[in-house]
């Protein structure tokens, strides 16, 4: 790949580009290169150096918010999409990317009319479709998510993460085996895809199938790097059969990757209530409330702490 950049940007300068738009060039498509592999840390670094050489690079700045999206770097991710847009307001990567983040962050709404630009402009991208079928979903419109799902599966039929959401939407709508349907047909068009795994280890447990769930969980921990949910769920199945230290190391390794997942804080409150541990329950519900993130969890853990304070009258 790296013959591949420099044989771009020698080609830029001998076409008449300056040696500094030649080598925002270079640090660009280097930068996109690590993007695509995963190495989100170098590809912000490289994206920068093309900034820095040529701050007009449009691509450049929505590329280096997808990757800080992927870091989890949130705020400056909006400062580069917000900056691509300003450059050119008919990209439609830049909309989506920012959609993401909006997301990510609550800004449901918002991001659906991120993603609705960028249909705007390619109304046929498959990839946008998905999304915004999932944030669709996630406002409580399912059959406008299946209807987008609809619309990505002819552009794309075998396009994975678009199986992965009709999934989501049959849980959702407590279907849990036609759920698992779409799943495995996800895992099955992505091997490497682990979404998939992480939902399936949600259908089981509901399901009661807790050996299945414990093995889709492992699955999806063994796939991806950002697997706070994918430890969550294992411990949760863990939990269900009463292997607590096993679940308690799961929901541990789910706080180490993310202390802010309310989930794995519930459940881990949760089950050291039923250990008699009080002060560490009392510690993860007090937590789940002063994050807010969940509102159901939030109230469930009002009634639990609520509860244990009146047993020590």
């Amino acid at each position: 790949m790296r013959r591949k950049v420099l044989g771009l940007a020698l080609w830029l300068a001998a076409a008449g580009c300056s040696p500094t738009r030649a080598g925002a060039a270079f640090f660009y498509a280097q930068g996109r290169s690590q993007l695509e592999s995963g190495a989100f840390e170098a590809a912000v670094r490289s994206l920068t150096r093309a900034i820095a050489l040529n701050p007009s690079l449009v691509a450049a700045w929505s590329d280096r918010g997808l990757a800080r999206y992927q870091l989890g770097q949130y705020a400056e991710a909006l400062v580069d999409l917000d900056s691509a847009i300003q450059l050119n307001h008919h990209m439609a990567a830049a909309y989506n990317n920012r959609g993401l983040v909006k997301r990510v962050i609550g800004r449901k709404a918002e991001a659906l009319l991120d993603f609705d630009s960028a249909l705007a402009f390619e109304p046929n991208d498959h990839i946008v479709l998905t999304n915004r079928a999932l944030t669709r979903l996630n406002l409580g419109e399912p059959d406008s998510a299946l209807a987008d799902l609809d619309r990505a599966n002819h552009v794309r039929p075998n396009y994975a993460p678009a199986y992965n959401i009709r999934g989501l939407v049959y849980l959702d709508q407590g279907n849990e085996r036609q759920a698992i349907e779409q799943f495995r047909a996800a895992a099955q068009r992505d091997s490497l895809l682990r979404e998939p795994h992480v939902n399936l280890a949600t259908a089981f447990d509901r399901l009661g199938l807790y050996d299945s769930a414990i093995v889709h969980g492992r699955r999806a921990i063994r796939l991806g790097s950002h697997t706070g949910i994918a430890y969550n769920n294992t411990g949760l199945a863990f939990y269900h059969i009463q292997q607590y230290d096993s679940a308690l190391a799961n929901f541990a390794a789910a706080l180490e990757q993310d202390p802010e997942l309310v989930s794995a804080l519930s459940n881990r409150g949760i089950l050291y209530l039923e250990m008699g541990d009080t002060a560490r329950a009392r510690r993860d519900l007090e937590a789940v409330i002063a994050l807010g993130s969940d509102p159901g969890l939030t109230a469930d853990a009002r009634v639990r702490l609520r509860r244990l304070r009146g047993s020590r009258r």
